[in-house]
């Protein structure tokens, strides 16, 4: 997945790819409460399916360039458990 955003949640953050960013975007223009969708929870490529209520979403910010998977400072990305 090229993740060109991080989708900023209430409770953490997530890398995305322009289409799942228009999939969210078009689930909240419908008022849809949920939608599934690939993320990268970990940010080390991998993606698994998620079910988002899009209630928990609060901003998407764009990435520079497609290698660019820095989060803002003020958010935490999950930690892989091993």
């Amino acid at each position: 997945m090229a993740a060109s955003y991080s989708l900023i949640l209430s409770k953490g953050t997530h890398l995305v790819d322009e289409c799942t960013r228009r999939r969210i975007l078009d689930a909240i223009a419908q008022g849809e409460t949920v939608v599934e969708i690939p993320v990268d929870r970990y940010h080390d490529g991998t993606r698994t399916m998620a079910t988002l209520v899009v209630a928990h979403v609060i901003a998407f910010f764009p990435h520079d360039s497609p290698d660019d998977a820095e989060v803002p400072t003020n958010v935490t990305p999950f930690v892989r458990r091993t």
